[in-house]
């Protein structure tokens, strides 16, 4: 085909439209797929009202996906058509690792970064076709997909369409040193995301103590995996005295090796968020703080606390392409457990035609209660 159909968000005063556009041209370092399945942001129209990311119009959302391989550039030596890819959000310049921008999503900190989303690297997933850096397609295993009789592990794709939920907090946590043996604080813990840490850092032998305001909602987490031995969840009440003392006596009195922090762009404000300073005095001495939140605005840190603790406080943006691999490798051996597996149900799918329906219902997700666009139907 010549054409294919794309959302496309032409002004943020608009609604987003399906548009028919070209196929681009497959040229060295670039591969062209076919997105089977892409997720969908909980906070995404306030990107669509560019009120949260610096992005460039015109341009197809959808920062990640899972897709099939259309066709490689001809400097590829592993990747091929038919292949099917994780196609990673993070695009890095090729000459300045330091220029970053996420697919679709966020156009980085700089003139240099911007100008990666305003060349070529514009259009992302929700799109029956999308042309994506060669080594942002990471080949997943076909033992993946294959069936448990056949030596597989019996995934699908909406399984694992969601993956970069707890991909993301992966890459704070493995900076961290997380591992059997540690403990970490994951607050909150019931969004997509801080869920998704929750998941992981059991899936890495951590002992977690997840906390957020709703103990109804964290239920949800008790399904996962090493839950029942090394899970236990605190209930904020927004208290800071208060919940400090609840966070350490959940730890056994010890404290925390490490607090993952998710604040969403929601609790940006004039006031620090009463959990981020509980979470900072419940780590024990040596302790590490991991911001890995969307706060737009300051947060105020306790001094004297993180001098004499000897506490490190780490920005995390998302993760290293050596941690990405180390991540697939945990779901192919079987420590990470994703999808259905985990106790969630398979995400709500929607096709492009029905993207206003999608945005309605992700206003609603959390743990378990996912949604993705299917752009070429569902498989």
């Amino acid at each position: 085909m010549s054409t294919y159909k794309a959302l496309v968000l032409e002004s943020f005063e608009k609604p987003i439209a399906l548009k028919s556009l070209p196929v681009p041209q497959v040229a060295p370092g670039s591969a062209l797929v076919s997105p089977i399945y892409s997720g969908v942001q909980p906070y995404i129209r306030t990107v669509f009202a560019g009120k949260l990311y610096p992005i460039t119009l015109p341009l197809t959302p959808g920062t990640q996906c899972i897709a099939r391989v259309d066709a490689v550039g001809p400097d590829a030596v592993t990747t091929k058509p038919g292949d099917i890819v994780w196609v990673d959000s993070t695009i890095t310049a090729r000459d300045n690792p330091d220029e970053q921008i996420l697919l679709a999503f966020f156009g980085g900190t700089s003139p240099a970064a911007m100008k990666l989303m305003e060349g070529v690297w514009r259009n992302g997933c929700y799109a029956e076709k999308t042309l994506v850096p060669l080594e942002n397609s990471y080949v997943l295993p076909e033992r993946l997909f294959k069936s448990k009789e056949e030596g597989g592990l019996g995934y699908n794709f909406k399984d694992l369409v969601n993956l970069n939920h707890s991909l993301v907090p992966y890459g704070g946590l493995e900076a961290a040193g997380v591992g059997a043996g540690s403990t970490v604080i994951v607050s909150p813990a019931t969004g997509l995301f801080s869920g998704g840490a929750v998941l992981v850092a059991l899936a890495m032998g951590a002992k977690v103590i997840a906390a957020s305001r709703s103990q109804e909602k964290m239920e949800s987490l008790h399904t996962f995996p090493g839950a029942k031995e090394r899970l236990t969840t605190v209930a904020l009440s927004g208290d800071a005295e208060k919940d400090t003392a609840s966070l350490l006596a959940a730890s056994g009195g010890e404290g925390a090796h490490v607090y993952l922090d998710l604040l969403p762009p929601a609790a940006s404000g004039n006031s620090t968020p009463s959990s981020f300073t509980s979470c900072l005095r419940a780590l024990k001495k040596g302790g590490e703080a991991v911001l890995m939140g969307g706060v737009q605005s300051d947060i105020q840190f306790p001094y004297g606390l993180v001098l004499l603790n000897n506490l490190t406080v780490r920005g995390q943006f998302m993760y290293s392409p050596e941690q990405l691999k180390r991540y697939i490798k945990l779901i192919e051996n079987g420590n990470l457990v994703l999808g259905r597996k985990s106790g969630f149900e398979n995400p709500s799918s929607y096709s492009l035609n029905d993207v206003e329906d999608a945005l309605n219902a992700v206003e609603r997700s959390g743990p378990g209660n996912h949604v993705v666009l299917a752009p070429n139907g569902e498989q």
